[in-house]
């Protein structure tokens, strides 16, 4: 049996099949939703450990990649070649430190505006507007090399660590 429903968001009645109505597919508004409980929830497995923390040598090898993406960027003057400093370096990170790859995206990135405002305010280095924007569309290189470190070595970790799905 078909029985037609009026939406709010169209105006043309929408057939429905009854049979849904009654089944736990679509529970009804008069019906109360299951609640969740503490105990219906899944208990922490005891393997899983917290992450272990980050060296501060870690995060400075990270800025020196930037600064040095970001000095690229204004001696060589090819946005093409920074571009792939600022993916190696960040996928290089990512690599190395799986957890939290936007924290290796945001610190090698960051270091190619950082260097183009030295050499603007300190060395007095005029830059066109397309340079300033391509320092900041670096992120997007950052990110894809984070992420795809970040995923690369989930990779090495499953096939070569035989660990268990």
């Amino acid at each position: 049996m078909k029985i037609l429903w009026v939406s709010e968001r169209c105006e043309t009645p929408q057939p429905v099949d009854v049979s849904l109505l009654n089944s736990t597919v679509l529970p009804s508004p008069a019906q109360p939703s299951p609640q969740i409980t503490k105990s219906s929830l899944p208990a922490a497995s005891p393997q899983s450990k917290p992450l272990p923390r980050t060296s501060s040598f870690v995060y400075l090898v990270a800025i020196a990649f930037g600064l040095f993406s970001g000095w690229v960027n204004q001696k060589v003057d090819d946005p093409l070649l920074t571009a792939l400093c600022v993916v190696g370096f960040s996928m290089l990170m990512g690599v190395w430190k799986k957890h939290r790859p936007w924290r290796w995206l945001l610190l090698v990135w960051v270091g190619v505006p950082i260097m183009l405002a030295y050499y603007h305010f300190v060395v007095r280095w005029p830059h066109t507007r397309g340079q300033v924007y391509a320092a900041f569309l670096q992120v997007l290189a950052a990110s894809a090399g984070a992420n795809g470190g970040h995923f690369m070595r989930e990779m090495i970790d499953h096939v070569f660590l035989q660990q268990e799905d």
